[in-house]
């Protein structure tokens, strides 16, 4: 009932699809304004986007994909959680460590492909 009142979800691709308001279709953007952590936690970034990708991941990865639409994911994507837990949390603090001692600062840093690039490959040399 809810959600035929409020239409915030595409519809998916013609052979995932349900209907027209399927939880498979809502959009990135609606989940930064769904998750309220950057009212919460509005000088914590880091802990902001996470919070954003972990409500995405729980709804698309493992609620719709992983057990709605092909009938469960098994063991094994539940335990690789527990053994990859703190990666992107570890590689996106790191991140926006650098960009504060390199860059001035998140929204201070240079809008060009060298900044974008020398950030890029910083991170992904880490670890």
């Amino acid at each position: 009932k809810a959600r035929r009142g409020i239409q915030m979800a595409d519809i998916l691709p013609a052979r995932r699809a349900r209907g027209p308001n399927e939880p498979g279709g809502i959009k990135f953007g609606h989940f930064c304004d769904m998750v309220q952590s950057d009212r919460k936690y509005p000088n914590d970034p880091v802990r902001s986007s996470l919070e954003i990708v972990a409500a995405g991941t729980m709804l698309f990865d493992q609620i719709w994909l992983g057990s709605y639409m092909s009938g469960g994911v098994g063991f094994t994507q539940y335990a690789t959680a527990a053994y990859t837990d703190n990666i992107l949390d570890d590689y996106t603090q790191y991140g926006v460590d650098y960009i504060k001692k390199h860059h001035g600062g998140i929204g201070k840093a240079k809008a060009t492909q060298e900044v974008a690039n020398d950030i890029a490959t910083e991170v992904n040399l880490y670890g």
